[in-house]
């Protein structure tokens, strides 16, 4: 008997898209004949297993596993306590053993592992005509073309803001070093430091999915004892930006090189800093230091008593007495929220903020969940629209409550 694979997804394959196999075996023409897949998640020894018929033109079976994987796939909100942190959530193996079964009605006979399949999958979606464009090249560490894992198209640090970039590697050693120049004076390099990834021997899945964080705060903490090159201080008085990249351990550039501006907040109003689940995966962050207002929906819920009690021998209501009594008051507060001018990328990028499964903001250091509630999201274009912002509602996913009487 021989099983053939002649497509598999992507080595690294975003799992909100399809991920298909297809195969061929000698043995279709046998009665009750049916390809077997067996898929394993994250080196587990539990498996689930599909079974499809063979396509009757041409025999061939066809397998899209990305349904099972995802639901191995949930999150790493968390933010960095250190510079690099690992993202297993984000990030799963599999291994999908193919087999055929066949024989008479009375007596068929499953043959399994007869040849498989191997690959990673990320917490990511593409649109449809994007998804055709895919390569795992590109969303790898490889070059200096290969993306961090993010579509924002401008960055700024503000003074208490913080700001990741996530990656994934798969080669040993492939994302060693976080490279930071720092600029002064028109461009004039004053500083360049590394920080070395303790996680790029990629020893375990989570080693292979890692967010980076990189905003101005937490690289002007760092000491000579966090750099495996350079030496503090890292930025000048007067800083004009600063570059971060990924190299490896032959001190190659594998990733493209991010530009960050300081940035600065100035409104009259509280700003509200976002920060969301991207179409990778990751999370990207966002400031709104619009005009804002808040509006609570009260729900209460009641039930009708005998206002009459007993007082010794009479039975009487009193000007205190209820016939109607409140036993649980939920409060939802919508919180609506203008951002500053944005321009076309940004835009096109915001769309994933109102879209995102996953969205918190910042109270404090706090991450509080919320949700956005704007039912429809309209991309502003330069050509027609000279100044637009971006204005969005969110409610708290957990909702306040009053006391009983």
């Amino acid at each position: 008997m021989a099983l053939t694979i002649y497509n598999t997804p992507n080595s690294y394959a975003p799992a909100y898209n399809q991920m298909i196999f297809t195969l061929s075996s000698t043995n279709v023409a046998q009665s009750n004949f049916r390809y077997i897949a067996d898929i394993y998640v994250n080196g587990s020894s539990e498996y689930t297993r599909l079974e499809v018929g063979k396509n009757p033109t041409n025999g061939y079976g066809t397998f899209d596993v990305s349904g099972i994987i995802q639901n191995f796939l949930t999150r790493d909100a968390d933010d960095n306590s250190t510079t690099f942190k690992q993202c297993g959530n984000s990030i799963a193996s599999y291994n999908v053993q193919f087999g055929e079964q066949y024989g008479p009605s009375s007596g068929i006979t499953n043959y399994t592992n007869l040849t498989s399949s191997s690959g990673y999958c990320f917490n990511g979606v593409f649109d449809a005509n994007s998804f055709l464009d895919f390569s795992t090249n590109t969303y790898v560490l490889q070059n200096s073309s290969s993306q961090f894992l993010t579509d924002q198209p401008t960055f700024k640090t503000v003074t208490g803001e913080k700001l990741t970039l996530g990656f994934m590697s798969d080669a040993v050693n492939e994302g060693y070093n976080l490279e930071i120049v720092t600029y002064y004076d028109e461009g004039t390099v004053f500083n360049t430091v590394r920080v070395q990834n303790p996680y790029a021997a990629l020893s375990n899945r989570a080693d292979r999915s890692i967010n980076v964080r990189v905003d101005y705060d937490w690289i002007n903490s760092l000491v000579n004892a966090d750099l495996s090159f350079g030496s503090t201080p890292i930025f000048v008085t007067n800083w004009e930006y600063y570059d971060v990249t990924i190299k490896n351990s032959a001190g190659t550039v594998v990733s493209e090189t991010i530009r960050i501006y300081p940035g600065e907040i100035c409104s009259k109003y509280n700003p509200i800093r976002f920060k969301f689940m991207n179409n990778y995966g990751k999370y990207d962050y966002y400031t709104f230091t619009g005009a804002k207002t808040k509006s609570t929906n009260i729900k209460r819920n009641t039930y009708k008593s005998n206002p009459n009690q007993w007082s010794g021998t009479n039975y009487n209501y009193s000007r205190t007495s209820r016939g109607l009594s409140q036993y649980e008051t939920v409060l939802d507060d919508t919180i609506t929220i203008n951002s500053d001018w944005i321009t076309e990328a940004e835009s096109e990028w915001l769309e994933q903020l109102v879209t995102s499964p996953d969205v918190y903001i910042y109270e404090g250091a706090n991450l509080v969940s919320v949700n956005i509630t704007n039912a429809n999201y309209e991309t502003k274009y330069e050509a027609s629209q000279q100044l637009f912002n971006l204005v969005i509602s969110f409610t708290y996913s957990q909702n306040r409550k009053r006391q009983r009487r």
